[in-house]
């Protein structure tokens, strides 16, 4: 059924991506809301260095089991790898992010002075 089907071979390594990003303001917080459907909550890792957040996650290849011959194969091992440079306005020991259905969301909480004030007006 499948002898004039060329197949690809694709090697193992690695495809890295850029996950699709949304970022949005709330009241007292910055969410950014990450892509990345696949991945294991194990392999995400958040992570702050000086000004630098990096998030990154591995999601695995399907392993075919071995009594079944592959015939195609196109899905691989995926690397997400984000970064992004934050401001003095963000909190970081406030930090806090969630993973649900395939997206990762990071919620980066406003410093005390950047969160919106109202200002009483005096008659």
């Amino acid at each position: 059924m499948f002898d004039k089907l060329k197949l690809n071979s694709k090697n193992d390594n690695a495809v890295v991506v850029l996950p699709n990003t949304n970022i949005y303001d709330q009241d007292k917080s910055i969410v950014l809301s990450l892509e990345m459907a696949g991945v294991d909550k194990e392999s995400l890792d958040v992570n702050l260095e000086g000004n630098i957040l990096r998030i990154k996650a591995t999601k695995k290849k399907e392993d075919i089991p071995r009594e079944y011959q592959a015939l195609y194969q196109e899905r691989q091992v995926v690397e997400y790898k984000r970064s992004f440079e934050l401001n003095a306005e963000v909190d970081r020991e406030k930090i806090e992010a969630e993973y649900k259905d395939g997206v990762l969301k990071v919620f980066l909480c406003k410093a005390e002075k950047a969160q919106p004030k109202k200002i009483a007006i005096k008659v």
